[in-house]
């Protein structure tokens, strides 16, 4: 089997706590190769170890907001220069 034959057949169905739809998660892949890795990190105070998987659209909407509560990134160009 190829990689990415083994991979797909270690996706599992996963039923989200959030909104309570069926997806494909990749947790249990080895290698770790699921949809998620894709998608920005979020805060550590959003994470439960014991928690289960969030759906692809759930999890675009955590990470969506914890961006925004995040506010900008030190750094980031915010529009205006210091000369």
């Amino acid at each position: 089997m190829t990689a990415s034959v083994t991979s797909a057949a270690s996706l599992k169905c996963a039923r989200c706590p959030r909104c309570g739809r069926a997806f494909d998660c990749g947790r249990n892949t080895e290698p770790f190769d699921c949809w998620c890795r894709t998608l920005p990190a979020l805060a550590a105070n959003q994470l439960d170890p014991r928690g289960r998987c969030l759906c692809p659209e759930c999890l675009a909407d955590a990470a969506a907001a914890s961006a925004a509560a995040a506010g900008p990134v030190d750094g980031a160009d915010s529009g205006s220069r210091v000369s």
